[in-house]
């Protein structure tokens, strides 16, 4: 459960740092910061299954 909590905040992290750049705005409120850190979860998850497979 602990590794999951984790995955959340550096995913949401990441998507804070990423979305911005590339210009992607969901607006504001919680829902909105659930979705970010659920897709940067996901892609903090993609990264890490390539690092291992590497």
């Amino acid at each position: 459960m602990i590794g999951n909590i984790v995955v959340g905040i550096v995913g949401a992290f990441i998507a804070g740092w990423l979305f911005p750049r590339l210009g992607i705005s969901l607006g504001g409120g919680i829902i909105a910061s659930i979705i970010h850190a659920a897709i940067g979860a996901i892609i903090l998850l993609v990264l890490i299954r390539l690092v291992k497979q590497a």
